[in-house]
């Protein structure tokens, strides 16, 4: 099992409060926010953890190593990060991909006893989903359509009416379902159809695999990309950091 996450963008909203603009490197109760992502990924002993970097490489290389918690770091990097979709932070991962792969963003807090109930469903291929209605008329977040047991779209641009939950950012895939959402992103390449984020590309493939929605139960979660949401983030961890060390 593989741990891939993605630390390529560029925090154009965050700029002011971001180290470089990186948004991972933000301080969050002592400790930089990509460190929470580490420790919990590192708890559950993946063969590696890859972090897929863009702007300021140097600056991630520098400050986590080669190792966090006993677990290997290897880096790759996205050569795009500025001008075209996440989607390609997969991709440049992709020699990594040769085994069952969890894939999350370097800017996603969850709490982890949510991050325990997915990686304790023993499914081939799940998506961490958060059912919580106040959020489907949101145009940010990636909705999930769900039908009998299984993730049958993930867009944002989904019909309120057609959601079933949102699709918070964490995914585990099969070695087989892996496989072919590298060959979708691929044949956007090869179209240069490349400037999409992965969740189409996740989109893609649900016809193919049998995906399964992991609910979250806590529902504490931040995608921080907005000065309001980093500053809900922080008051946040100021009173919950403990479940987080």
């Amino acid at each position: 099992m593989r741990f891939i996450m993605y630390a390529a963008g560029i925090s154009g909203r965050l700029k002011l409060y971001a180290p470089n603009g990186i948004k991972g490197l933000i301080d969050f109760e002592g400790k930089k926010l990509m460190q929470y992502q580490l420790n919990w990924m590192a708890s559950y002993k993946p063969d590696s953890i890859v972090i897929v970097l863009g702007m300021e490489h140097e600056r991630i290389r520098d400050e986590f190593g080669d190792n966090h918690n006993g677990i290997t770091i290897n880096y790759a990097y996205n050569e795009d990060y500025n001008t075209k979709g996440n989607m390609l932070s997969l991709w440049a991962a992709r020699e990594y991909c040769d085994r069952d792969t969890l894939f999350t963003t370097s800017d996603l807090l969850c709490h982890p006893d949510d991050i325990k109930i997915f990686m304790n469903k023993e499914y081939d291929n799940k998506i961490l989903i958060d059912s919580s209605s106040s959020l489907f008329s949101d145009p940010d977040p990636v909705k999930a359509s769900i039908k009998n047991g299984k993730v049958t779209r993930t867009l944002k641009e989904i019909n309120s009416q057609g959601v079933s939950g949102i699709a918070i950012g964490v995914y585990m895939f099969s070695k087989s379902a892996i496989s072919d959402l590298l060959e979708t992103i691929n044949d956007d390449i090869k179209r240069s159809d490349d400037d999409k984020s992965l969740y189409y590309s996740v989109d893609s493939i649900l016809d193919k695999h049998d995906v399964v929605p992991v609910y979250c139960k806590k529902k504490e979660w931040f995608d921080i990309d907005t000065p309001d949401e980093l500053e809900m983030a922080r008051l946040y961890m100021r009173e919950h950091v403990s479940e987080y060390m």
